[in-house]
Formats: C-alpha cells, structure tokens, sequence
C-alpha cells in the first residue's frame, strides 16, 4: 500500500473506509463536505469491518501491523 496523499476516515453502513484523496479534490465547494468528497473524489485504500482491515473488495486481509497502525490514526471526514 502506497500512502502519499491525504487520507480520511468515512463511516458508512458497510463498515469504516480509508479514502486516499489529492490536494485538488479537498477544495470546499459550496453545498459539499470533506466526507462527501472523500468518497465522491477519493481512492478507496481499505475497509473496516467486523474487527478487520481489508484491501478495497473486501477479499483480502492487511495482515502488515505497519499498516495496520497506520490506518488506525487516519483522521475522521
């Protein structure tokens, strides 16, 4: 897993995901908010759910604890 941009946290019904979005996308645009545009504009880097990391489709585990901590401090949107 590649992290260079900003990375958010979004709460949704299928658990918690980590969008990885550009500085461009992260403008204000009137009628929008930071979690809208993280998960209209952003790439999705992984998904919480059921106590575990998984990859974007949620058919392969992160199991590296690297990264695992890594996401754990991944700011709310």
């Amino acid at each position: 897993m590649v992290i260079g941009d900003s990375m958010f946290l979004v709460n949704t019904d299928h658990g918690h995901i980590v969008y990885s979005v550009q500085p461009h996308q992260l403008i204000d645009r009137p009628g929008s908010t930071l979690r809208e545009r993280a998960m209209m504009y952003g790439a999705q880097m992984a998904v919480f759910n059921q106590g575990q990391w998984y990859k974007p489709g949620m058919r392969e585990e992160i199991t590296d604890r690297r990264t695992i901590a890594l996401l754990e401090r991944v700011p709310e949107a």
